[in-house]
């Protein structure tokens, strides 16, 4: 197989440029083990740059990705292991004390299952993503009817990142770590177009971070 040319050309640039800007701190990097001030579980899209909304540099934040941002619950056996050894290692071995769940707008994961509830044609003969998008039934039946059809994807978006939260309270050792202050747990909805990010307040509502 070949190396596609944009590859090697955007290489050399980061080589020659961010790479050289940077050249110690990646440097120090191999020296130590990596310390992240946060995980952030997001979404595959690529549209979703997390680094660079957060300013992020070498070594601030363990990054997992999966289609919609899922936390898998304790009872899907067969679903949560890709995502929750991420987690594991994440909380017991580097010991990072924020986990961040990071929705967006636009996501086509929940928008698909979204489609797919109201209509079964639209469901696609997927052998993998439509198994792993049922993680998403309970924050859809969540969703008020009395909505435009817009802002209900808007709620289910935010509405997975919740049920994501409470996944993750299932598991008895991120509930140990809470307890004993060691973890705190932040729930984020990003707006693509605008930038704008909402937080899961304490009050479990999404409030602008503006």
């Amino acid at each position: 197989m070949e190396i596609p040319k944009f590859l090697v050309e955007r290489y050399q640039f980061w080589k020659k440029n961010t790479f050289q800007n940077y050249k110690n701190i990646y440097q120090q990097a191999t020296e130590t083990q990596q310390k992240p001030i946060a995980m952030i579980i997001t979404c595959c899209d690529s549209r979703i740059l997390e680094n660079t909304i957060f300013c992020g540099s070498v070594g601030d934040f363990f990054i997992h990705r999966n289609i919609a941002n899922i936390v898998p619950s304790k009872n899907d056996k067969k679903q949560n292991i890709q995502t929750l050894s991420a987690i594991e290692y994440a909380l017991k071995v580097l010991k990072i004390p924020n986990l961040i769940i990071l929705g967006h707008s636009n996501c086509g994961g929940v928008e698909y299952f979204y489609k797919s509830m109201k209509d079964n044609k639209n469901k696609n003969n997927f052998e993998y993503i439509n198994k792993w998008v049922t993680c998403l039934e309970n924050s859809y039946k969540k969703i008020p009817n009395d909505i435009s059809e817009s802002k209900k994807i808007t709620v289910f978006e935010q509405e997975n990142i919740k049920e994501s939260i409470k996944n993750l309270l299932e598991y008895e050792f991120i509930g140990k770590l809470i307890d004993e202050n060691k973890l705190n747990i932040i729930g984020l909805w990003y707006q693509i177009d605008t930038g704008l990010i909402k937080f899961l307040n304490k009050k479990n509502i999404f409030t602008d971070l503006d």
